[in-house]
């Protein structure tokens, strides 16, 4: 099986309030499921790592072999790729969790996708935190 997921997170302050929004798609682009989550006190970076770490943990859950991610976070995405180097602490924390749990899956893809092309997930955190 494989997933299509878009994810983003949000802050309300930096930090503050926070959200995480997911979008998850199947190959014919049908729509599996989609969750906001509120995440309570956070920055943004980390706001966007918790969205990727429910999505992955999701996709292992539901037994996801194949899986790419979408986020308009360029931090996350080339943070995760090895093509920004990690010197907060926390951000490469969330790094080792993410690597850990990408060796569920035969196939990881993060890919950096523009704003408005994860509008759905931004949506998403976004009530996620009003809710919160």
């Amino acid at each position: 099986m494989r997933w299509h997921v878009h994810v983003d997170g949000a802050s309300s302050g930096n930090p503050g309030k926070s959200g995480a929004g997911i979008v998850v798609r199947d190959d014919r682009g049908e729509t599996v499921f989609t969750r906001g989550d509120y995440l309570g006190e956070m920055t943004n970076n980390m706001a966007e790592y918790e969205a990727l770490l429910r999505a992955l943990t999701a996709a292992v859950e539901h037994s996801v072999r194949d899986i790419t991610i979408y986020t308009d976070s360029q931090l996350v995405a080339n943070q995760v790729t090895g093509v920004y180097r990690i010197k907060n602490r926390t951000l490469l924390g969330y790094v080792l969790r993410v690597k850990e749990i990408v060796s569920n899956f035969e196939h990881f893809t993060i890919q950096y996708i523009p704003r408005e092309q994860n509008r759905e997930a931004d949506r998403l955190a976004k009530d996620a935190i009003l809710k919160g």
